[in-house]
């Protein structure tokens, strides 16, 4: 059985590339754990512990332009 398969999770965030035992490389598609070594960025394994800081926030919403009313008429 393929190790991804068995511990798969069902949030995508799961990843090694945002792991607290992981740093990126040159190399985009890989990251170097301190556990287990280079690996796919995309790998998971069982003692994945979540980094939020490694986290990449999407852009954020354009806010429109606001049409000013003059309300004292």
């Amino acid at each position: 059985m393929d190790e991804d398969m068995f511990f798969k999770k069902k949030n995508p965030e799961n990843i090694c590339r945002f792991c607290q035992s992981a740093r990126l490389i040159d190399d985009s598609d890989n990251v170097l754990c301190s556990r287990k070594g280079i690996v796919r960025e995309d790998h998971t394994c069982r003692r994945f512990a979540y980094d939020f800081l490694k986290r990449d926030p999407g852009k954020s919403a354009k806010i429109e332009a606001l049409e000013y009313v003059d309300i004292n008429k």
